[in-house]
């Protein structure tokens, strides 16, 4: 097969006397020019795609006049679809789903979003990104889906792999969405949770899923408690196999249930093994006032980032600060995090921002904070605390597993590199072993940000989500405007 693939690349692109690394830097970038040939293509066959629809239509609605419409069958525009998305089958000899989906994405980047389709053709977005804006912008108005639109090519860079990840780029439509239209997505959720519900269904062999569709902060800290569930059991069966923390989850899960249906008392869960953040919000929109009231919230602790509707991250926030402690996240003037300052529970009648500020203030100006290094390998609470805030997930390119279920790696190796804030970075197991095997070599910036070289000599650079208030178009961010929300 490797002898094919050399013969097929020499024959059709050459360089067959590059050999080791220089052939692999040279296939990778061959592999990119491909794929802005692709990119291409994409958008010039959705202008066609767009193009041949309209034609098609306006021969429909001609015959259509011609053939007066008998009782009982169907309206003229749902035949009028259905022979666009049946012309579309033939030409490209596709399902119907698929025809449909490219119908409705070309004639939306080509009447809605043109400089999508423009940065498609450029080679600045791939095709799944400008699917993702375009969908992500359905419930829209034109100015608005165009407002997120230009919010959204602000930051995509010169190409796909120069710009946000594919998950970074979708959290970042969703969010884009919820601060251009808030009413809206607050409606949205209404809807939505109106329509919550649970669900399961076969998946063979004897197994089954269950989903259910609720609060993504209810979610949050039902997972959590599953997983202090999960701690107290044995990481290992009876045969002596090593259990995964998933498992152990499901099995802690169907354990309270079963407890229940059988009426024994319920386990009690344990202290929290780790202190995750829940809701995170900037200050203005906790108070409702100031350049970022009307930024959303973000609820964190989830699989993907899920972003709430100002109105509803104050009545959240107020609710969980009245019942918890309250941690503070100081940020520069450019939104990088400083320091985590945890608060106790709000006074009676609530915080103001004057005591959230004398709090905070008594706190730093008595020294009365912990370390954010320490002599031995392990990281302390505070430390351990301070990387997870400032980077949620795992810091490898667009992996989606939040950092209390990653290793908090020395990013230069203990004892050389201290461990400290600055020198500790979350990464799931796989890419910890990657880079602890040389796979791929890493730096990490102050900001939470890691450069990481590839094998092809290809570089990458991850950085962690805005925090609320900071992203474009918010209230702290680049480009901020105060009147759109």
């Amino acid at each position: 097969m490797a002898a094919d693939v050399d013969a097929y690349l020499a024959d059709r692109f050459g360089a067959t006397e590059l050999v080791g690394p220089a052939r692999t830097a040279w296939l990778a970038a061959r592999i990119r020019a491909n794929a802005l040939l692709l990119a291409s293509a994409e958008a010039t066959q959705l202008a066609l795609v767009a193009e041949l629809s309209a034609l098609v239509e306006a021969d429909a609605v001609t015959e259509l006049a011609d053939s007066p419409r008998l009782p009982g069958s169907p309206a003229e525009e749902e035949l009028i679809a259905s022979a666009m998305v049946g012309e579309l089958q033939v030409v490209l000899g596709v399902g119907a789903r698929p025809a449909g989906r490219l119908l409705d994405l070309a004639h939306r980047l080509t009447t809605v979003l043109p400089d999508t389709l423009d940065a498609l053709a450029e080679g600045r977005l791939d095709l799944v990104r400008a699917r993702t804006l375009a969908e992500a912008t359905e419930g829209l108005s034109t100015a608005d889906a165009r407002l997120v639109q230009d919010r959204l090519l602000a930051v995509a860079g010169s190409s796909p792999w120069d710009g946000l990840s594919p998950r970074s780029w979708r959290d970042r439509t969703a969010r884009t969405v919820t601060r251009v239209d808030a009413d809206a997505a607050a409606r949205r959720r209404k809807q939505r949770r109106a329509a919550r519900s649970v669900r399961s269904a076969p998946t063979g062999d004897g197994m089954a899923e269950l989903v259910i569709d609720t609060d993504a902060a209810d979610v949050a800290m039902v997972e959590q408690v599953l997983t202090d569930l999960a701690h107290t059991r044995d990481d290992h069966s009876t045969e002596g196999e090593y259990v995964p923390m998933d498992q152990r989850r499901v099995d802690a899960f169907v354990e309270v249930f079963r407890t229940i249906r059988d009426g024994r008392d319920l386990p009690g869960v344990p202290v929290r093994r780790v202190r995750e953040l829940g809701l995170v919000a900037h200050l203005d929109t906790f108070f409702g006032t100031g350049p970022a009231a009307n930024d959303p919230g973000q609820v964190r602790g989830l699989t993907g980032q899920a972003f709430l509707d100002p109105q509803t991250t104050r009545e959240q926030a107020h609710t969980m600060a009245g019942t918890g402690a309250t941690s503070l996240l100081l940020v520069d003037p450019a939104g990088v995090l400083t320091r985590v300052v945890r608060l106790p529970t709000a006074p009676p009648g609530g915080w103001t921002r004057q005591l959230l500020h004398q709090a905070v203030r008594a706190r730093l100006d008595l020294g009365d904070l912990p370390s954010l290094s320490t002599d031995s390998y392990a990281p302390t609470v505070a430390i351990t605390d301070q990387v997870r805030a400032r980077n949620p997930r795992c810091t490898a390119y667009d992996c989606p597993t939040r950092a209390h279920r990653c290793d908090l790696d020395h990013d230069v190796p203990w004892p050389r590199g201290p461990t400290a804030v600055d020198n500790l970075a979350p990464r799931h197991r796989r890419h910890h072993q990657l880079k602890t095997r040389g796979l791929v070599a890493t730096r990490l910036n102050q900001d939470g940000s890691v450069e990481h070289s590839m094998l092809t000599g290809l570089t990458v650079t991850t950085r962690p989500e805005p925090l609320p208030g900071y992203a474009p178009g918010e209230g702290y961010g680049p480009t901020a405007t105060d009147n759109v929300g």
